[in-house]
């Protein structure tokens, strides 16, 4: 006599709902906490290496090259632009000071030589230093130096800080206690 089984077994059952709850908690997993992780090194990172393309080409070059953050839409229209004093504003530019005043003028024959992204509105950028970092051309600072801090949102977590020191190195220390307030 031949007996067919239909249904599935208790083990069966169980296996498949062991599968389904894994699959169910990657999903809604809530990653967020790790993309402002994310976004916080990788800005601080890429202002890393400008500020080492900066001091490289001050002493590469034996001219004076300023780092700040200034209008985007004069930046984008190539015309005059003044440093502003929130690092949140704008875009952060580096540039050829021909001139030593400190602001970037096309029509003085003054070049820029990089560009980066704007800091996204929920986020906010602070330095304890100066509205711009000069690098001579031995690669110090005539400014003053400080520390940079990325805050990914208002609540004051995942905040990543980066440290500029008087010769000009440019440190990226990670977490930090410390807020953009």
């Amino acid at each position: 006599m031949n007996k067919q089984q239909h249904g599935f077994t208790l083990l069966e059952v169980m296996v498949t709902l062991a599968i389904v709850g894994i699959l169910a908690s990657i999903a809604f997993w809530n990653s967020s906490d790790m993309l402002e992780n994310n976004r916080a090194e990788n800005y601080l990172l890429e202002l890393k290496r400008n500020l080492n393309f900066a001091r490289a080409k001050a002493t590469g070059t034996d001219s004076l090259i300023v780092v700040c953050s200034g209008d985007t839409t004069r930046i984008e229209r190539d015309r005059k632009v003044t440093c502003l004093n929130d690092w949140s504003d704008g875009t952060i530019l580096v540039f050829h000071d021909a001139n030593g005043n400190g602001d970037y003028n096309p029509k003085q024959g003054e070049t820029i030589l990089r560009v980066m992204e704007e800091v996204p509105d929920n986020n906010q950028l602070t330095f304890s230093g100066d509205s711009s970092l000069r690098f001579d051309a031995s690669g110090r600072i005539t400014s003053n130096p400080g520390t940079f801090i990325y805050c990914p949102n208002k609540d004051n977590e995942n905040n990543k800080a980066l440290t500029i020191s008087q010769s000009g190195t440019a440190l990226y220390n990670g977490d930090t206690a410390n807020t953009c307030d």
